[in-house]
């Protein structure tokens, strides 16, 4: 790989936030408003030799501000002019962001012994989202109170009377929010009374071609975040909202702060095509799309956002920020723009940014605590910034970049830090922060980025912020060679647990008290790998993932595996739920879909189970041989109760989903507990059941 790809790898998928109002003030006033915290010039500009160790700090910096718009402009089209061909750009343009997922975490340990981490942040008489920590909600397609369940499925957000479900029959929702036809991606967030509905949706009547034939440089998206009062929840009343251009990516809520973020392509910019096929024709479309590049202002390159009123009166179009809370990677990383937007969920009227910052980049991997906001790159973004010469083989190695930002003010965040470690991320519990000291947990040269001689292995790497560089003061390394990390649990500030795979599932146990000395305190190999880990009770551990032949590591199905980690030198699988056939369950991959409920010590979590191939074939066999036609069915879809006692995991029971008169059901997407009442939500329809029997109760038609 060229330090040159290598260096936009690592900062294509960066965010920045650095404390800013949403106020729109004029080229003077930026430039005039930048912080003094941030010395140095714009992306490009060359830098003056320092001979102070501050200055050369500064100069080290992966992610540079803007002084004014003007600089800012001046970087959107000094790149852009060197890419824009007879077309456009490359074939049409656009970044495609392949998401890993965000995720938002709480600094402050749960407990001491870590094991109560990940616990959900709702009332004790109800379940909430199960979050990755405490103290940080994460937008879902499903919020609870304990009172009223809302749920954001196809296109429509629904509110059901938890409280008032009947106890037989089907039930209907009490109200429902209309939303605009053309909207997708809809997640929720639940701040007492007032709901966020955060949504994507295309710009409707704006991706055909402007009038003089020329047609836009990156199809439109719009992002909105609309606010309702459900004081009544049987007649939601509008409070307000705020439409962005770009394309909504997640949304955390700490308090009564949001803080969302999306990816915006450049909206103002449309080209010309060449008239015919000749090489003249293609020359002048070029000569023609570089001077439009090179006559563009800067509304044509930043996101803008339009105030919604609660009667759905649409405000003017101003700017999302200043241009001084725009930073771009010291390499070129593509012209879209992440932004991560904060406002206050508990505001009376239009939803205002309290702040909003940004980075000429596309979006990877979020965490956050309640005073700190990671932001990662991922070796994925490789695909997404297409832009970019000389896309060559990993054989440099995949390194990551990390950067810190301080969200303690709930009205402003300000860059920290930033830093680099060896080795790709598997996502938002790759990462924790406690204090200043943040862990990453990494494989090095994973061979699913293409051919390699090196053999693969992980570490744990720990990072303290030092003057604006996250600086590593301590390494564990070598952890599963030839293997790559499937799955990390930070359990407090003193100790994570980490699973790698190739054919054996080793759980690696590491004393991380000491941040400049992390040590192996334990290891555990069996056949299988767990994608998710959840502490439960005081000192175990619940795995959820694959079995598999331990000679081949061919995968063999679903399994739930509870670990005793009490005695961290010598961590045991003391129990083992497997399931016939061939399944999965969404937790394996979404956290979101997994429940630990207390109260009761029972997870719940979504499962479908498919026949084998060997059982297909002699299922074919079988009626080709007597005549019949053979109907392919799954052997369950549904959700499955495991009981979880000191030492013991064993399965409780299961909930079908229901199923159409073909045998297929519609699965479950997630479970909430309220009371003693198990809810589990499918693509149309809540099902209810009681939690110590699993008897149905009822049901609500979506």
């Amino acid at each position: 790989m060229t330090t040159r790809y290598a260096a936009a790898l690592l900062l294509a998928l960066a965010l920045v936030l650095s404390a800013c109002t949403s106020a729109e003030p004029d080229d003077d006033e930026l430039g005039a408003s930048q912080s003094d915290a941030i010395q140095s010039g714009p992306p490009g500009e060359e830098q003056v030799p320092a001979d102070d160790p501050a200055d050369d700090r500064e100069a080290r910096r992966l992610l540079r501000p803007f002084d004014s718009c003007a600089s800012l402009l001046d970087y959107y089209v000094d790149n852009a002019v060197d890419l824009v061909g007879p077309y456009g750009f490359g074939h049409g343009g656009g970044f495609e962001v392949l998401e890993e997922g965000m995720a938002a975490d709480s600094a402050e340990s749960a407990a001491a012994d870590g094991v109560a981490q990940g616990a959900s942040t709702g009332a004790p008489d109800f379940s909430g989202t199960n979050n990755q920590e405490a103290g940080v909600d994460e937008a879902d397609v499903v919020k609870t109170d304990g009172e009223v369940i809302v749920t954001a499925l196809s296109g429509r957000v629904q509110i059901v009377d938890a409280a008032g479900a009947t106890d037989s029959g089907t039930d209907t929702p009490i109200s429902e929010i209309s939303l605009p036809a053309n909207i997708w991606n809809i997640e929720l967030l639940l701040s007492g009374d007032v709901l966020v509905v955060l949504t994507s949706d295309g710009a409707e009547g704006m991706i055909g071609p402007a009038a003089d034939g020329r047609l836009p440089a990156f199809p439109a998206a719009r992002t909105s975040v609309l606010r309702y009062d459900l004081s009544d929840p049987s007649s939601p009343e509008p409070l307000g909202g705020v439409r962005f251009e770009g394309s909504y990516r997640a949304a955390r809520l700490i308090d009564d702060t949001v803080r969302m973020v999306m990816v915006s392509d450049p909206t103002g910019l449309t080209f010309t095509q060449p008239d015919d096929g000749g090489l003249s024709a293609e020359d002048e479309a070029r000569v023609a799309n570089e001077a439009i590049v090179a006559a563009s202002d800067i509304d044509d390159w930043v996101p803008h956002l339009q105030q919604i009123g609660p009667d759905g009166e649409l405000g003017e179009v101003s700017r999302l920020g200043d241009c001084t809370a725009i930073q771009a990677p010291s390499a070129f990383a593509g012209l879209s723009t992440v932004s991560v937007v904060t406002f206050d969920a508990s505001a009376d009227g239009a939803v205002t940014p309290t702040s909003s910052a940004g980075v000429v980049a596309a979006g990877d991997t979020v965490y956050a605590s309640t005073d700190r906001l990671l932001l990662a790159t991922s070796p994925w973004g490789r695909w997404a910034v297409p832009f970019i010469e000389d896309p060559s083989t990993p054989d440099e190695g995949i390194t990551t970049a990390v950067h810190s930002f301080d969200i303690s003010d709930p009205r402003a965040t300000a860059y920290v830090a930033s830093g680099e470690v060896d080795g790709s991320i598997i996502g938002q519990f790759a990462l924790s922060e406690t204090g200043g000291v943040i862990r990453v947990a990494t494989t090095e040269n994973p061979q699913w980025f293409g051919a390699s001689d090196e053999v693969s292995s992980s570490s744990l790497i720990v990072l303290a912020e030092d003057e604006g560089d996250l600086v590593e003061i301590g390494r564990v390394g070598d952890l599963g060679l030839t293997e790559q990390i499937q799955s990390v649990r930070y359990l407090g500030p003193d100790l994570a647990a980490i699973v790698t795979f190739r054919q054996t599932d080793p759980l690696y146990l590491i004393d991380t008290s000491d941040p400049t000395a992390p040590a192996v305190l334990g290891e555990l190999k069996i056949p299988g790998f767990s994608t998710y880990l959840h502490p439960v009770g005081d000192g175990y551990l619940i795995g959820v993932g694959q079995d598999a032949d331990e000679e081949t590591g061919r995968t063999l199905g679903l399994q739930v595996s509870l670990f005793d980690i009490r005695d961290l030198a010598s961590p045991q699988r003391v129990a083992q739920v497997t399931f016939e056939g061939e399944g999965f369950s969404p937790a394996e991959y979404d956290h979101r879909a997994f429940t630990y409920w207390p109260e009761t010590e029972q997870a719940i979590l979504p499962v479908e189970l498919y026949p084998d191939e060997e059982t297909i074939i002699a299922a074919e066999e079988e009626a080709e041989a007597s005549g019949e036609p053979f109907e392919y069915r799954p052997l369950f879809q549904g959700a499955v109760v495991l009981d979880v006692g000191e030492g013991t995991l064993t399965e409780a029971g299961r909930v079908a989903s229901s199923a159409g008169p073909d045998g297929w059901g519609q699965g479950v997407l997630r479970t909430i507990v309220i009371g003693d009442v198990l809810w589990t939500l499918g693509f149309d329809e809540l099902q209810r059941f009681d939690l110590s029997t699993l008897d149905p109760l009822g049901s609500v038609r979506l």
